[in-house]
């Protein structure tokens, strides 16, 4: 019985532990007893961060920089972003007042919800995705509205089901290019739609970039660099997947100066500023790192389509080809084996295999889906498929 000492607040009453950390949790178990578990469940690269990111952090710790910094991120590292965004995303923000630097791009996400969207408001979702944008727009007294995208159409934007579920309660709309855990990533049409969709209205876009430099074969295109959308979006990135720094726990928010200014009160009274010494490093990945980054996405791109080899010789298993990020997002039919949750843990259990459940990204829709991260050698990805497809023709 939960008393009135220990009784949560009830914005928490929506908010369910995640599937992953079961997989996650049960894993690490199996894992010290002595398994060789393989682990397609990761969503973070098998790199190591850049040598010269190390370096400067290590030299910033020389130099005694370990005191608070200002709210938004040195300056220094803001204006190296402001750099890398005009560049690579064709996205013109100034340092000051623009770009705040955030504790990993889930603060990103959290600072733009909370600042914006109160009870009352709708965020629309497109699903699967990333299980965080729920729970932060309920953190927020919001309702999320998912729209559910279709695996035949290869997970890609469903415009008329998008355009139907705004309307005057949309606060936010939701967008992840390349996506957690298709990989589709939306192209310039798509985001012409979306702006289409949004003229006339007050709601805004989040626009979640966070594997932007992980495409294969097509280009990402950043909505905020379309005109109409500009003024009404925050482009979210960080460091943890292009340049394999996601232990650093640093990203950024960036938008108009209208929109980033509400966002950085709620900063000022959570965590205040990101870690200072570690900024000296990301101002260096940016500016020094790119041949690493480069190395790294060829990488996953070879692995890839190793992995859509194994899967072309089986009629079990269902992919949409991904053009980014480092996921696939496979299905099965439900009568070749049990829903998803207790068949992640069977093949963890029985096979040594570790994925995540599709019901992390669509808690409706994915209950025959898994997500398997190719963040990983390809030894142990093939391996590992070659594993889950025994599993589904021995069911």
């Amino acid at each position: 019985m939960v008393t009135s000492l220990s009784r949560p607040a009830a914005r928490l009453e929506d908010i369910k532990p995640s599937p992953i950390r079961v997989i996650f949790d049960r894993a690490a178990e199996l894992s010290a007893a002595g398994a060789k578990i393989h682990h397609l469940e990761i969503g973070r690269p098998d790199f190591d961060s850049p040598d010269v990111a190390k370096q400067a952090t290590a030299e910033a710790l020389r130099l005694g920089d370990v005191h608070y910094g200002p709210n938004a991120g040195t300056l220094e590292l803001r204006t190296a972003i402001a750099e890398y965004l005009r560049e690579r995303r064709g996205l013109r923000y100034q340092a000051d007042g623009e770009l705040l630097v955030t504790v990993g791009a889930n603060e990103a996400v959290f600072l733009a919800i909370m600042a914006f969207c109160q009870p009352g408001d709708e965020v629309v979702v497109p699903v699967p995705a990333w299980a965080h944008y729920l729970s932060c727009i309920r953190l927020a007294g919001a309702t999320p509205i998912t729209v559910p995208l279709d695996a035949d159409r290869g997970y890609r934007l469903d415009r008329d089901a998008l355009a139907g579920a705004i309307n005057e309660r949309t606060r936010m709309v939701v967008l992840c290019t390349p996506n957690n855990p298709t990989g589709t990533v939306a192209d310039r049409s798509d985001v012409d739609s979306v702006a289409g969709m949004l003229n006339g209205t007050n709601a805004l876009l989040l626009s979640d970039e966070i594997y932007a430099d992980l495409v294969y074969g097509t280009e990402h295109s950043s909505p905020a660099a379309h005109e109409e959308l500009y003024p009404r979006t925050f482009s979210i990135g960080g460091f943890a997947k292009a340049f394999a720094m996601d232990g650093w726990r640093l990203g950024w928010l960036a938008g108009p100066r209208e929109l980033i200014a509400p966002a950085l009160r709620v900063r000022q009274y959570t965590t205040v500023c990101p870690n200072t010494f570690i900024q000296s490093g990301a101002v260096a990945a940016l500016r020094c790192a790119r041949a690493e980054a480069e190395t790294m996405r060829r990488s996953f791109h070879a692995r890839r389509d190793a992995a859509l080899e194994v899967l072309r010789g089986t009629d079990r298993l269902r992919v949409a080809v991904p053009d980014g990020a480092f996921y696939l997002y496979l299905s099965y039919e439900p009568g070749s084996a049990e829903p998803a949750e207790r068949f992640a843990l069977r093949l963890l259990e029985e096979h040594h295999v570790a994925v995540v459940p599709g019901t992390a990204f669509d808690p409706q829709g994915g209950t025959h889906s898994l997500r398997v991260s190719y963040a990983c050698s390809t030894e142990e990805l093939t391996e590992g498929l070659r594993r889950i497809i025994a599993a589904l023709e021995t069911t």
